[in-house]
C-alpha cells in the first residue's frame, strides 16, 4: 500500500485526456479545463486522423502515441510519459465533467490513492446512460464489491484519478473497456484506499462510441473471474 507523505499537498498533477478522433468533443470540451487546474496535460492518442492530435498541439499539450490499440495501453501509455505523480484520465467526449478535475487531484492529495468519479452515486446524474448499461454497469460493479470486499458504487467509469506509482505498481494488462475494473479490483486486492465522488455524466457529443455492450461485457466477466481466483498471487 502507498504511504501517504507529508509533502502530498504539494503533489503535482497530470491531465491524460484519452482520444480517438474525437476532434469535435475535444474542441467543445478542452476549452472548459483551466491550465491553472492541474500541472501538465498531455494527449494520449491511438491515432486519430481527424485532426484531434493537431488541435491538442495548438493547445499546448504534449501528444503521445500508443504503442498498440485499445484504450487500456491508452492508460499505460499515458502514466509512462506523464511527469508528475498524480494522474488524472479524462476522455473529452462529453461524457465527463472537467469541474470534476480538480475534486479528484484533491482527494489524492487528502491522501486517497484512487479516486473515482461515480456516474450512479445517490447524488450523481448522468444523461447518457441507457437502461442496459446503468443495470449492467450496477452488476458488475455489485459483484466487484462482494468479491473483492468493498463498496463503491461504479467500478466501472475511466473518469478517475490515481497516483502513478500505485498505477505502476497494478500492473495492468487489460487492453479494452476493461481496463477500469482492472484498476478496480487491484486496488482493492492490495488493500489501496479508493474513493469517489458524485459526477454529472452529459450526453456524448460527436465522434462514435467505443464501447460494445455484448463484447466488452463478456470480456469484463472474464476479468473479474480471472481477477478472483488469482487475487491471493496478485495482491504479494
Amino acid at each position: 500500500m502507498a504511504k501517504n507523505s507529508k509533502d502530498s499537498k504539494e503533489m503535482k498533477s497530470t491531465l491524460v485526456v484519452l482520444t480517438l478522433n474525437e476532434i469535435e468533443g475535444m474542441k467543445k470540451v478542452m476549452p472548459r479545463v483551466k491550465k491553472s487546474w492541474v500541472d501538465e496535460m498531455i494527449l494520449a492518442d491511438g491515432g486519430s486522423t481527424d485532426g484531434t492530435r493537431e488541435y491538442a498541439k495548438e493547445l499546448g499539450m504534449r501528444v503521445v502515441d500508443q504503442k498498440t490499440k485499445g484504450r487500456g495501453e491508452a492508460f499505460r501509455v499515458g502514466a509512462e510519459a506523464a511527469k508528475n505523480e498524480i494522474l488524472v484520465y479524462f476522455s473529452p467526449d462529453g461524457n465527463e465533467d472537467p469541474n470534476d478535475i480538480p475534486k479528484l487531484i484533491d482527494k489524492i492529495r487528502e491522501g486517497y490513492d484512487m479516486a473515482i468519479a461515480s456516474r450512479f452515486s445517490s447524488k450523481s446524474i448522468s444523461e447518457d446512460a441507457t437502461l442496459i448499461r446503468r443495470i449492467g454497469n450496477n452488476m458488475f460493479t455489485g459483484i466487484i464489491n462482494i468479491l473483492f470486499g468493498i463498496w463503491i458504487t461504479d467500478a466501472v467509469n475511466g473518469y478517475r484519478a490515481v497516483r502513478k506509482s500505485v498505477m505502476q505498481d497494478l500492473k495492468t494488462d487489460a487492453n479494452r473497456f476493461e481496463i477500469e475494473i482492472q484498476m478496480t479490483m487491484r486496488c482493492a486486492k492490495k488493500k489501496y484506499k479508493i474513493t469517489e465522488i458524485p459526477t454529472f455524466e452529459g450526453q456524448r457529443i460527436g465522434g462514435v462510441a467505443k464501447l460494445n455492450t455484448l463484447k466488452d461485457g463478456w470480456a469484463y466477466t472474464k476479468l473479474i473471474l480471472k481477477e478472483f481466483f488469482m487475487k491471493n498471487d496478485a495482491a504479494k
